[in-house]
């Protein structure tokens, strides 16, 4: 029986990272572009600008890597990353000139086609309503994180600035309550 080698931390791959290894780098992408493309989807709400503000975090998380600290988890710097990208451009709609959406209208559209688009947007559906079924707040920031973005819990304690035995509470009461829906609807 062949033994499985447990995955390089976060930790180790940054600092390989720092140290110039671009395939340290590329294993932190692949495992955190999933979580930050939920986060962006959610934010964003359209595929495009998501997979836009992804590689906006990615990018600028290379260039400030000499600046990461090295107490801080490298997941909850890249939702800070993201959330300050998110800021600014916030601030830059703002200040977005009239008849911009014209010439934007006018460029071909590279986008996949019409039934592509409907089957997505069908699954974004699905998802925003599993998600609207949570009580708004903490709760649902965390079933979010912990079963939407697949975040580790203390990765989502070091986000929200709470304990993980908090983020262990609200997974567990999500759970129970979940099962009790879910049951529910089988007596049906």
């Amino acid at each position: 029986m062949a033994e499985t080698i447990p995955p390089e931390p976060d930790e180790a791959l940054v600092a390989r990272a720092r140290r110039g290894e671009q395939d340290a780098f590329a294993e932190l992408v692949t495992r955190w572009q999933r979580p930050l493309f939920a986060k962006a989807l959610r934010n964003s709400r359209n595929l495009d600008d998501a997979d836009d503000l992804v590689q906006e975090t990615f990018l600028r998380a290379w260039r400030e890597l000499g600046r990461f600290r090295d107490d801080a988890a490298f997941g909850g710097w890249l939702l800070r990353i993201m959330a300050n990208l998110l800021a600014d451009r916030g601030r830059r709609r703002g200040r977005e000139t009239p008849g911009a959406e014209t010439l934007a209208e006018a460029t071909p559209d590279p986008r996949p086609g019409p039934d592509d688009e409907l089957a997505r947007g069908e699954l974004e559906d699905e998802l925003r309503r599993a998600l609207e079924a949570i009580p708004p707040g903490r709760r649902r920031e965390v079933f979010r994180m912990r079963f939407v973005e697949g975040m580790p819990v203390n990765q989502i304690a070091d986000a929200l600035g709470v304990h993980s035995g908090t983020v262990k509470v609200h997974v567990f009461r999500l759970v129970r309550e979940l099962r009790r829906r879910l049951a529910g609807k089988e007596d049906a």
